[in-house]
């Protein structure tokens, strides 16, 4: 009876199976799938929206088009906001969001209307740790200098990386940077640094890297710290934030601020999207990661890949969402939450 009841249900599944996958792929043929992105057509974000879209349609069952909305503002949570409360679940609007979803979520950035734990992971394009980079026009060589003269950091809104993470290591470095609030965006921030309104930003490495390769080539910036639990591998040179904190309430602190970098530029969908679609947008995604002619692409484009798993992704937005109490109401005080 047993071998009888594997056969039974490996028959059963091998007649449901391919009805599952016509079922995904008549839903999506002659549809247009939505990925609203978080950041801008001309930033890094922009440049990964634009490359996997481009690829990613033929690995959808139905291969349906796939066309990218921007919607950039209130410190990156309009996006998601509009993909918790007014876009469709059933499969034909997904999201790219910035690295702070779920961190935002967590320590009650005022600008959240939506639900982290609500939100899928497809899966990740690059680990984005964020660097506090300034113009070495501004005089500011190394991240001690910047704890003796004040050093004006562009920042879009309070509730986004470039106004927290420079108030934060104030905080617990004692740095003197003050943010500057209302740059519509990193690039009205890079800008502002080329013009000397402000002296840097803090923003993630592959997005200054690849906006701004310039920069980069004629040495006209220096990167003070990376804000990580590790170092950046294109920046060996500097430090880690984990590697400055010594006290144990610290350490969790920037364990919270760092943490979501490792999401890894991140595909979402959110809610209640049917479990079949949701398991083709994962594969979809799987698959365009390891098909060669994307990554010959990416590479065309000088764009790094390190791809997260919607696994790990998962796991980590679950662990930052578990983050103690006492040390998000530390960083709420620091912040003036």
């Amino acid at each position: 009876m047993p071998a009888l009841s594997i056969v039974i249900a490996i028959a059963t599944w091998l007649s449901v199976a391919p009805a599952q996958a016509d079922a995904v792929a008549d839903f999506y043929k002659d549809k247009t799938v939505s990925l609203v992105s978080a950041g801008e057509a001309g930033g890094a974000h922009g440049a990964y929206a634009q490359l996997l879209v481009q690829h990613i349609r033929k690995h959808i069952p139905g291969n349906p088009n796939v066309v990218i909305q921007y919607m950039v503002g209130a410190g990156g949570n309009l996006a998601p906001n509009y993909l918790h409360n007014v876009a469709a679940k059933d499969g034909t609007v997904i999201g790219h969001p910035l690295q702070d979803l779920v961190f935002n979520a967590r320590i009650g950035i005022a600008a959240v209307k939506y639900d982290a734990s609500k939100v899928h992971y497809l899966g990740g394009a690059d680990v984005t740790r964020t660097t506090v980079t300034v113009m070495k026009s501004s005089g500011i060589q190394t991240l001690e200098e910047a704890k003796q003269r004040e050093v004006l950091m562009g920042a879009s809104g309070k509730s986004g990386q470039t106004y927290i993470i420079p108030v934060t290591l104030n905080a617990v470095l004692g740095t003197k940077f003050k943010p500057v609030v209302g740059y519509g965006g990193i690039n009205l921030i890079n800008l502002a640094m080329e013009r000397g309104e402000v002296h840097g930003s803090a923003a993630s490495w592959p997005t200054i890297s690849a906006a701004k390769p310039q920069w980069v080539q004629q040495g006209l910036i220096n990167n003070l710290v990376t804000v990580a639990m590790e170092r950046e591998p294109d920046l060996p040179q500097v430090p880690a934030l984990a590697e400055l904190v010594k006290s144990a309430d610290d350490f969790d602190l920037i364990r919270l601020l760092a943490g979501p970098a490792a999401l890894g530029r991140a595909w979402i969908a959110f809610g209640d999207i049917p479990k079949d679609r949701l398991a083709a947008l994962r594969d979809a995604w799987a698959k365009t990661m390891a098909d060669p002619a994307f990554r010959a692409d990416a590479k065309k484009r000088n764009l790094v890949l390190n791809s997260v798993a919607w696994q790990e992704q998962q796991q980590l937005a679950e662990q930052i969402l578990a983050t103690p109490d006492p040390t998000v109401a530390r960083l709420k005080e620091i912040l003036g939450l």
